[in-house]
């Protein structure tokens, strides 16, 4: 009943214990990478309903070779 407890950073295999990059810290002087995000909302707007006329055309291409 009195096992003891093994430490938290005990690890089956030492070589491979979580470590923490020191290399960029809080100090580090740097932007927000999703202010350089630039999607215009009005680009690629038709591309749904090219889609969805390509689509019903297959459709309509395959009702007219498959059924006699």
């Amino acid at each position: 009943m009195n096992e003891k407890k093994p430490p938290k950073d005990a690890h089956l295999n030492p070589d491979l214990h979580a470590e923490r990059d020191d290399t960029y810290g809080p100090d580090q002087q740097g932007h927000d990478p999703m202010d350089n995000v630039s999607v215009k909302p009005e680009k690629h707007r038709a591309w749904p309903l090219i889609w969805a006329i390509v689509t019903v055309l297959c459709i309509l291409m395959a009702l007219y070779l498959f059924i006699p």
